[in-house]
């Protein structure tokens, strides 16, 4: 009397086409995403290891004891050219001495400040893999740039205040800088009398 079919047929056809693709996506997922997924989570993992802290630390420490050399062996030049002090006299040698400990204090603070974002940076990567594995999303690289460049500038700031804490250097710096502008206006001052 009606003429029409069962759907039955349709219908598991469609579940079958169904199947077959999710078998598809599910095997393409293990062979692509798993291998990733295990790479992560051991990278991470490794974020742990003595190595990675004895690398990352090393970096910092060796970053923060540059910015620390080059500026002492510019103050020391400056003393030595444009003042003629003796590297051998006491003053030189106690202002030396006291750039080298703030030296090693920056560096021990660079070094531990490294060890210490390590393991934020490890355990922000292990929360982000149980995120992934809740199926929500991650940040993995957000702010990784910001927590360098912010050690960076720790470092810099550090150096600078423990320059300026040097008083007979920061001396030689102050007559060095007087004399570089007196010989850029062309003056020559002798005895206090200005003659051009």
């Amino acid at each position: 009397m009606s003429g029409g079919g069962s759907g039955k047929i349709d219908e598991m056809e469609s579940k079958q086409a169904l199947a077959e693709q999710a078998a598809i996506s599910l095997q393409r997922y293990q062979q692509t995403f798993v291998p990733l997924e295990n790479s992560l989570i051991q990278s991470t993992l490794n974020q742990f290891s003595q190595p990675a802290y004895e690398s990352r630390m090393g970096q910092a420490g060796t970053q923060a004891s540059g910015v620390y050399e080059e500026g002492i062996a510019d103050m020391q030049n400056a003393a030595v050219m444009n003042r003629g002090l003796d590297p051998s006299m006491g003053a030189f040698q106690e202002e030396s001495a006291a750039l080298r400990t703030a030296q090693a204090r920056g560096t021990g603070q660079a070094m531990s400040d490294a060890g210490l974002t390590n393991t934020d940076q490890a355990y922000q990567g292990l929360a982000n893999i149980v995120k992934m594995g809740q199926g929500l999303a991650t940040d993995s690289m957000q702010g990784q740039m910001q927590l360098a460049q912010n050690q960076l500038d720790r470092v810099n700031s550090q150096a600078t205040q423990d320059f300026g804490a040097s008083s007979s250097l920061r001396n030689v710096a102050g007559t060095v800088a007087g004399a570089g502008a007196g010989t850029a206006f062309g003056l020559k001052n002798y005895g206090g009398m200005r003659n051009v």
